[in-house]
């Protein structure tokens, strides 16, 4: 598969759970037992993503959320792309239904 920004959906793995609050949202990793707390930045990210469950590509994300924030399209989707690839790391999100890419590149194993 090409990995290009437009080719590469997005979607929440299924053993996360969120809470929402009005300072952010809490994520729930229920196969590990581990809370993980949202800014409200990264809560608004989230909601995006979970709302499409097929999954979403990043100009998804960026299209749906730019709007609300006060930074130009490319550092929004920079430090979109960056966020996207810690929770990748750490198993809360997937894309193309594949889990952490980064963890089979660099050796590791799940």
């Amino acid at each position: 598969m090409e990995d290009t920004k437009d080719g590469v959906k997005w979607a929440v793995s299924a053993h996360v759970r969120a809470t929402y609050t009005a300072d952010g949202a809490v994520l729930l990793d229920i196969n590990k037992g581990i809370c993980y707390s949202l800014d409200a930045v990264a809560s608004r990210l989230w909601v995006t993503i979970e709302t499409t469950p097929t999954g979403i590509t990043l100009k998804g994300i960026v299209g749906a959320v730019e709007t609300h924030f006060k930074v130009s399209q490319q550092e929004l989707e920079s430090d979109t792309a960056e966020w996207l690839d810690k929770l990748q790391r750490m198993g809360l999100v997937h894309r193309n239904g594949v889990g952490s890419s980064s963890q089979a590149a660099s050796g590791g194993t799940r």
